[in-house]
């Protein structure tokens, strides 16, 4: 499976160091108009975590982004609409958080995800133990990550954290 992800789920994986997790649910492409939003104050390294991690930067083309501007509706930012128009194109999983591109990618029937679903498939995977899972959803909680809080109190109580 190869998964496309925003901007957003990145910087919540690397706040918590779980990008190196990330890339073993499958393939991980990330556009490079979208890398470039990753150069976050708070997070200086991150850039050069989602290199380190083999997540594969894809160069976006001058034909994508004339077919994007069909997508960027509403709310939409042009880096949005470019993950919609490319995962749509290309047949990817995007991960993002954010509730307009979500919106969009069910309207589109494009499949979409995000930070909560990826932590719930490490869980399901057994790629790292449920303790670890429930420090991470502490920490993004720390930083007001934009995370739905009825799902976060599910996952907490499937994962067992206190």
């Amino acid at each position: 499976m190869i998964l496309l992800s925003d901007a957003n789920v990145l910087i919540d994986l690397g706040y918590v160091d779980g990008l190196s997790v990330l890339t073993q649910l499958g393939t991980i492409e990330v556009l490079d108009v979208v890398f470039d939003e990753c150069c976050h104050p708070r997070q200086p390294d991150l850039p050069e975590a989602i290199a380190t991690a083999g997540i594969q930067k894809v160069t976006v083309t001058q034909e994508w982004a004339l077919l994007a501007r069909t997508y960027q509706t509403g709310p939409l930012s042009f880096q949005d609409a470019l993950c919609l128009c490319y995962a749509k194109t290309y047949q990817r999983l995007l991960l993002t958080n954010e509730k307009p591109l979500r919106r969009c990618c069910q309207e589109q029937q494009v499949p979409v995800h995000g930070t909560l679903w990826i932590i719930q498939s490490v869980y399901e995977r057994q790629l790292l133990d449920a303790a670890i899972l429930c420090e991470w959803l502490t920490t993004l909680n720390r930083y007001n990550r934009r995370l739905s809080q009825s799902e976060v109190k599910f996952l907490r109580q499937r994962l067992g954290c206190s």
